[in-house]
Parts: structure tokens; C-alpha cells; sequence
């Protein structure tokens, strides 16, 4: 099958995703008060910036590159747009919260993809499960982590 410019307006969104996911972690871990949360929210960031380069890598394979400027389809998804909402109030529990309302968001994302044109792309469809479950991984980790708070302090 070949690469089509639907496969790259596909690829663009969700290279934009990770790349946003990045920034969204990378910010989480400057403004929450757990030191374990801080150490893990720079590891993932890290890891988005690993998962978007590899998109970007294979986009480059086609002939087409990441362009982080054209925002005509909207891919801040709604937990990162969320995310500044909840520096507000700035407790590590709004902030866990929002990463991991980012992540549903990333995976809505990916899961779309996966289900239009390039179900059929069985190469690219492989390719785009490995940041899938990663960011799967995260999400639950993450949401363990979030219910784990309710347990120690039942009136958050």
C-alpha cells in the first residue's frame, strides 16, 4: 500500500500529540510537589520526545516532516488544554489528573487513526501500536496512582 497525504495528515496529528504530550510533562514535573512524581512525569516526558522523533522518522521514510506550525486540526486534545486550568490550584492531584485526562485524550487519538485507511497498512499499523501502548502503559500506571491518592486521603 502506499503512503498517502492522508497517512501524513494522520501521522502530523499524532506526531503533534506526542510532541504536546512531551510539553504537557515536561511541565507537569516544574510545578508538582512529589519528587517521585517529578522524576516520573520528566521520564515520560522524555519518552514522548523518543516516540515523536521515531514518528517523525518514519514520516521522513515518505518524504514528509513534522510540521509543528500548522494547527488547523486542533491537536491540543483536551487534557493538555486542561492542564494550565489545573496549575491553578496546583496540587499534585490536579496535576495527575490532568496527564492522565491528556493520555485518554492521546489514545482517543490513536485509536482513530488506527481505525480509518490505515487498519490496511499493516506495516504502519505496527508501527503506530508500539507509541500506542506506550502511552496505554503510562495511562494506567498513571491511573493507579491517581485512585492510590484517594485511598491514603478519602477527602480528595
Amino acid at each position: 500500500m502506499t503512503y498517502s497525504e492522508n497517512y501524513n495528515k494522520q501521522l502530523q496529528r499524532l506526531y503533534k500529540i506526542l510532541k504536546d504530550g512531551q510539553k504537557g510533562y515536561t511541565e507537569a514535573a516544574e510545578h508538582v510537589k512529589s519528587p517521585d512524581l517529578r522524576e516520573l512525569f520528566a521520564k515520560i516526558a522524555s519518552e514522548r520526545e523518543g516516540l515523536a522523533n521515531q514518528m517523525g522518522s518514519k514520516m521522513a521514510e515518505f518524504g514528509y516532516s513534522p510540521d509543528m506550525h500548522d494547527d488547523a486540526l486542533g491537536v491540543l486534545h483536551r487534557g493538555w488544554m486542561n492542564f494550565k486550568a489545573s496549575m491553578t490550584s496546583n496540587t499534585d492531584q490536579n496535576i495527575l489528573e490532568s496527564c492522565r485526562n491528556g493520555d485518554q485524550a492521546a489514545l482517543d487519538a490513536f485509536d482513530d487513526v488506527l481505525q480509518g485507511e490505515i487498519l490496511y497498512d499493516t506495516e504502519l499499523k505496527s508501527f503506530l501500536m508500539e507509541p500506542r501502548l506506550k502511552i496505554n502503559e503510562t495511562f494506567v500506571d498513571l491511573d493507579k496512582r491517581y485512585f492510590d491518592m484517594f485511598k491514603k486521603d478519602p477527602s480528595l
